[in-house]
């Protein structure tokens, strides 16, 4: 069969996306870039917010509307069965944690052969430069505006064999940057009973044969903080980028109580001054909600004050958004959507004059970078720091390459090749 896939949401979904695609190929099933083309389609959402719920609910009416079968996976199918069928009453719904029906879902609907839904021993398609890889899903959180807890449920680690294999199969198709990936990677091995965790699955990747990097996922405060030696002496590693994705949310520390976040803000400080310590040049990423109900002023001050303390290179802002059966979802004393736009710009304009400034240390500098994907203009690149460059000039992905820094701007650099 003739199978459009179309993904959606944060990395881990994408990286399981891509373990469908490569299974349904595995299985003898072609994939096609249109949808109008397809035997079935495969739509895997995302929940995080309503307004992202609301784009999937609209996406699902439009392939609704082709009289296709229709797939629906991911987080949606797990929170809000009854929208997608209410949508699309054809719909076949893969909450995240039946992936493993995928398989026999197809079989259903080609009844001439019948299979597992796991992706095989050999890739059946070319990698991509990038390569997202599951590691994990579920968490052992109780935040209080999180939707994903619902649609993902308890941690479940993979094991190392599986990742491993994964791994490589990718690195040998010419993949270049394995992103491991998950809800909480901090927590992975935690379920299981061989005793490995991040670190252990962090070097076991490294180790492989091959040319090629490796990125960590997002790791919340507390549960980094009793792998944080291990974790930095990972990033010593020259295959490990210096990428460190803490999200604090908030620097209030009544704020982050009834957020359900289980640490202070001086934990994200401590975390994010060490690594600073160690790797000055590294990339230091977190999350901000704004908004979140109690937020006041003098809280929202105290997050930009945070920010400017410890100069993250990445901010990713995000307005609350309630989610129907979360304990967040009823707190009152929300700040009007004017004022929450307000301080949206404000800490906008924040992160971009610090990404700016961190970025003019670099002007002039030389580095050896990894090319990833096309840009505007040339190519994009990563440094070692996993700092994006803009190179000029054609030059393939995947390869590695000498250039200097030009102009530092908010968000990169740009670069010419040496």
């Amino acid at each position: 069969m003739r199978i459009y896939f179309e993904a959606f949401g944060c990395s881990l979904n994408r990286g399981e996306s891509q373990e469908m695609v490569d299974g349904a190929l595995a299985l003898g099933h072609s994939t096609v870039n249109v949808s109008g083309s397809a035997d079935v389609i495969v739509l895997d959402t995302c929940v995080v917010i309503q307004a992202t719920e609301n784009r999937m609910l609209a996406r699902l009416r439009e392939l609704g509307r082709l009289e296709r079968p229709v797939i629906v996976a991911g987080c949606l199918p797990a929170v809000a069965p009854g929208k997608v069928l209410a949508c699309c009453p054809r719909a076949i719904l893969i909450p995240p944690d039946r992936r493993d029906m995928f398989g026999s879902v197809l079989s259903g609907l080609e009844k001439s052969w019948s299979g597992s839904p796991a992706a095989g021993k050999r890739l059946m398609r070319e990698p991509g430069v990038v390569e997202e890889v599951p590691i994990a899903s579920g968490c052992r959180g109780s935040c209080t505006y999180c939707i994903a807890r619902s649609a993902r449920g308890e941690l479940r680690s993979r094991s190392a064999g599986e990742i491993l294999a994964r791994v490589k199969l990718l690195v040998g198709g010419g993949c270049r940057e394995i992103r491991l990936t998950a809800q909480d990677s901090a927590l992975f091995g935690l379920d299981r009973e061989d005793g490995a965790g991040i670190c252990d699955l962090t070097g076991s990747v490294c180790a492989l044969e091959g040319e090629f990097r490796v990125r960590l996922g997002m790791m919340n405060p507390d549960t980094m903080k009793p792998v944080f030696e291990g974790l930095m002496s990972a990033y010593e590693n020259p295959r490990t980028f210096r990428f460190l994705h803490v999200p604090v949310q908030s620097s209030d520390d009544a704020v982050l109580e009834k957020m359900g976040r289980r640490y202070g803000a001086s934990v994200f400080l401590e975390l994010a001054t060490m690594f600073r310590e160690r790797f000055p040049l590294g990339i230091l990423a977190t999350d901000i909600i704004v908004g979140f109900p109690t937020e006041g002023e003098a809280q929202f001050e105290r997050t930009l004050g945070l920010l400017r303390q410890t100069r993250p290179d990445m901010v990713n802002v995000k307005a609350f958004s309630p989610r129907p059966g979360t304990l967040a979802a009823g707190l009152p004393r929300r700040p009007a959507r004017e004022v929450v736009r307000a301080r949206i710009k404000k800490l906008n304009d924040l992160r971009h004059r610090i990404s700016l400034d961190n970025n003019r240390r670099l002007e002039g500098t030389t580095a050896r970078v990894l090319v990833t994907e096309k840009a505007k203009g040339g190519v994009l690149a990563r440094t070692a720091d996993y700092r994006p460059v803009l190179v000029q000039g054609p030059i393939p992905l995947g390869v590695f390459r000498e250039v200097r820094m030009l102009e530092a701007r908010p968000g990169y650099l740009t670069g010419s090749p040496i």
